[in-house]
């Protein structure tokens, strides 16, 4: 037997959008430091898995490899 996926649901929606606008409304922000390795993170993710993002994108939407990266990925 499979396991259940949890569903997430109106209830926890609406928690999760109280929270986030209580932190937009405190001032709180990040460090461009943080945003900046948060980026570099992201673009290193991106190339390690751009073959299996290509797939995912021929599989998908039909999209070749060439359209794949200099629509996608670059």
């Amino acid at each position: 037997m499979a396991p259940t996926k949890k569903v997430f649901d109106s209830e926890e929606a609406s928690e999760l959008v109280k929270d986030l606008r209580a932190t937009y409304g405190s001032g709180k922000t990040r460090s461009y430091e943080w945003r900046n390795s948060q980026l570099k993170a992201l673009m290193k993710l991106s190339e390690e898995h751009e073959q299996e993002i290509v797939g995912a994108l021929y599989s998908d939407l039909s999209k070749s490899e060439t359209e794949s990266f200099v629509q996608e990925l670059e």
